[in-house]
């Protein structure tokens, strides 16, 4: 019985690994071009999701140029097929609008 609970440790843990490896793939392999219409976090995670274009995407394999920078509502974000790098436009705030 030992046995089993072993192999099934290791299993469960390949199983996590190969679903790491397909969401990189997944987002890696995905393009978009637009507004960002919401951002959201998932629970007990750093990483943020965007919609654009009413599509999710995760940005926990994607990078952008000033990583510093947060994603925001309204920001544009373009990313091309086959690359990790997105390229974030920040919403230009007029000075004398505040901010919401």
């Amino acid at each position: 019985m030992k046995k089993y609970l072993g192999y099934s440790v290791v299993a469960i843990l390949f199983i996590y690994v190969l679903s790491g490896f397909y969401i990189a793939h997944v987002n890696i392999s995905s393009q978009f071009n637009g507004v960002v219409q919401k951002v959201s976090k998932k629970p007990f995670s750093s990483s943020q999701t965007i919609t654009v274009n009413n599509k999710d995407y995760d940005l926990e394999y994607i990078r952008w140029y000033d990583d510093a920078a947060i994603v925001a509502v309204g920001d544009s974000v373009v990313k091309e097929k086959g690359t990790q790098m997105m390229s974030l436009f920040k919403k230009k705030i007029n000075r004398y609008q505040t901010q919401e």
